[in-house]
């Protein structure tokens, strides 16, 4: 089980997030007209993400021999830019229009442009690390963000006859999904430094963990677009 998930580890997180886009491909036309068609073309953009991010692979023994000992040698910029901090802005945006209390809207909307300001300051002033780590600060003011969209939305739901189908709503899917994947995610920032191949023991037990949240999460996503029913709501 061991060799296999360090085996078959990126291959295995891209499997499930290719599930859950195609699965929103083939359901596009149900959501057309709702907001959801935005969260399937973010799955899609997910999937993308994932497979240029597997250009590492290709570097010490591929085609991209050209990128050893550059800056790009490593994918931290990548997925810090295009998942730690767009993927956040998305949902911010996402849970924006969907919302319906003025002052939670704006509440979000202004602490996605504090979460924007902080990323760019924290990046412009530590260029060299950027491209070689993970900045904790990005990931838990990501994650207070996500807090926000999943407190607000559940807080309204309550506070409305949608509780009584929250089952069929894509979007408690979704924001039951990624609060549950930043929750988990976001403490094991604080133990990145004892991220290195010399401590196997840590190494595995965090690719179970992240394993197991992202089959989760992408799991979960692919459920809630099957099960769900189209809300026909949409803001313009």
């Amino acid at each position: 089980m061991k060799d296999f998930i360090f085996q078959y580890y990126i291959d295995l997180v891209l499997f499930v997030e290719i599930l859950a886009a195609v699965t929103g491909l083939i359901l596009y036309k149900k959501y057309s007209q709702t907001i959801a068609k935005y969260f399937i073309l973010f799955l899609c953009y997910v999937v993308l993400l994932s497979t240029v991010g597997r250009y590492t692979l290709y570097i010490d023994d591929g085609f991209l021999y050209f990128l050893k000992g550059t800056i790009f040698e490593r994918n931290y910029w990548l997925y810090t830019i295009m998942w730690k901090i767009c993927a956040v802005i998305f949902f911010s945006c996402y849970f924006q229009r969907i919302l319906k209390s003025i002052v939670n809207i704006t509440i979000l909307k202004y602490s996605t442009y504090v979460f924007l300001g902080i990323s760019v300051f924290t990046i412009l002033t530590n260029l060299d690390f950027f491209f070689k780590g993970s900045f904790p600060i990005i990931y838990i003011c990501g994650g207070i963000i996500i807090l926000q969209c999943a407190f607000f939305y559940f807080f309204e739901i309550l506070q409305s006859d949608a509780i009584l189908n929250f089952h069929k709503s894509l979007n408690f899917y979704i924001a039951c999904a990624i609060l549950f994947f930043w929750l988990i995610k976001t403490p094991l920032v604080f133990y990145e430094i004892y991220y290195t191949k010399a401590d196997l023991n840590y190494v595995l037990l965090r690719s179970y963990i992240n394993i197991a949240v992202i089959f989760t999460m992408y799991l979960t996503f692919t459920v809630g677009l099957i099960v769900s029913k189209p809300e026909l709501r949409m803001k313009t």
